[in-house]
């Protein structure tokens, strides 16, 4: 499944009512051919019913709501459906959330290592089909050496983060660790900037000023994540 074929069966089947219809239509649009010849019957349908394994189609191949809502804005919706897709009761963003930040040259190949001993099972063509649409979505970059890193991250997203670091932080009797140290892991790691990394951590501080104490001395700063 690609970013392209989604999008064309979805643009397709809003203005199709039957499956027959739809599978001939596909065999007339460019992106569903192989070289010069569009992909047999069978193919096509198989994409079709991968669209309705992700809840953008009906039973009768018709546009869902939320098929509807992918057309109206595409990205945000496809990278949601993607990344709240479950393997083995994990949910797939919480996986490749912590699997990029554990793995040194994040290629599709080493996440797929990584993602099987977090016993997560996806196949690993699959797993690159969803990695490259999660890039063309903007959630993902992906550089020329066909590794892939953080593009778009929330705030929720980094609370998670920052608390999955701080439990495998150095930290003193009380709980405290060395603030810039901290930060320059976690820039190095998911690939931030440091005005994108203030930027949430302060938005997290407003949201649940209770869970962040920072203390600042001449030199250093010292951080506490509590409990909320």
């Amino acid at each position: 499944m690609s970013y392209n074929k989604i999008k064309a069966i979805l643009e397709h089947a809003r203005e199709i009512s039957s499956l027959s219809d739809l599978i001939k239509r596909l065999g007339e649009d460019p992106t569903f051919f192989y070289g010069k010849k569009p992909l047999i019957r069978r193919q096509r349908k198989q994409y079709i019913d991968r669209c309705v394994k992700l809840g953008l189609l009906d039973e009768e191949y018709r546009l869902t709501n939320l098929g509807e809502q992918a057309l109206e804005n595409f990205n945000e919706i496809i990278s949601q459906i993607i990344l709240n897709l479950d393997f083995n009761g994990k949910k797939f963003k919480d996986s490749l959330l912590s699997t990029l930040a554990n793995v040194d040259i994040p290629t599709t190949e080493r996440i797929y290592e990584k993602m099987s001993k977090l016993k997560v099972d996806i196949p690993i063509q699959q797993l690159r089909n969803y990695l490259n649409i999660l890039a063309k979505c903007g959630v993902l970059q992906k550089n020329r050496k066909y590794t892939y890193t953080l593009a778009k991250v929330d705030v929720k997203d980094f609370e998670m983060i920052l608390k999955q670091e701080y439990a495998a932080a150095e930290k003193d009797p009380t709980g405290l660790i060395w603030y810039e140290q901290y930060k320059e892991t976690i820039l190095k790691k998911y690939n931030f900037s440091s005005s994108q990394f203030d930027e949430l951590f302060t938005e997290l501080k407003k949201r649940k000023p209770r869970l962040i104490s920072l203390q600042r001395s001449r030199t250093k700063s010292w951080l506490l994540l509590r409990e909320v």
